[in-house]
């Protein structure tokens, strides 16, 4: 496991933030957080809607995580969950902008709110990106929301003018990819 200690910020004397790159013994701590992060993002929903996307979420996770098809990192205040992010990498066909065709998707960054506005969702993207990088990445891509944007423009993010375009069908059933 690698610890990354970050010093406090000024308002945070007493505190001190360490990160880790997360491992199988973390899942249930991405997952309970990526729940609050799309409940404050949603809001609330049904137990059912929740139970089933935790079971999804810890599928993913158990699947992905082994074979670092997505990395996370969980920020911790002592022993208390700080904040979470992830990376997901896929491949595609390459281009001009990007010739290798690898590419990292931030995702599941979520600080609890009373952690917010002291730096710790700057660091947890810059480690993702980090790995990303190590791993032969050469673009990442990621959706803000207003509140996230500028963390990720400070990062060095940039706001593109490429259309996204999206298509959603709803499940009636949950199907499970293996």
């Amino acid at each position: 496991m690698h610890f990354y200690p970050d010093p406090p910020p000024l308002n945070m004397i007493n505190n001190t933030i360490s990160y880790h790159k997360a491992t199988s013994q973390d899942i249930e701590t991405i997952v309970e957080n990526r729940l609050k992060f799309a409940i404050e993002l949603n809001g609330d929903q049904s137990e059912d809607a929740k139970e089933n996307l935790k079971t999804l979420m810890r599928d993913y996770f158990t699947r992905s995580m082994p074979d670092n098809l997505c990395i996370s990192f969980i920020a911790k205040s002592g022993d208390e969950i700080a904040g979470i992010g992830s990376v997901v990498f896929r491949e595609t066909m390459g281009g001009f902008r990007n010739p290798t065709g690898k590419w990292g998707y931030i995702m599941n960054m979520y600080t609890i709110p009373k952690f917010r506005k002291q730096g710790i969702c700057g660091r947890i993207l810059e480690m993702l990106v980090e790995e990303g990088r190590a791993l032969g990445v050469i673009a990442f891509e990621l959706h803000a929301t207003p509140q996230g944007e500028p963390v990720y423009l400070k990062g060095g993010f940039k706001i593109h003018d490429e259309p996204t375009l999206r298509k959603f069908f709803v499940p009636t059933v949950v199907n499970r990819l293996k």
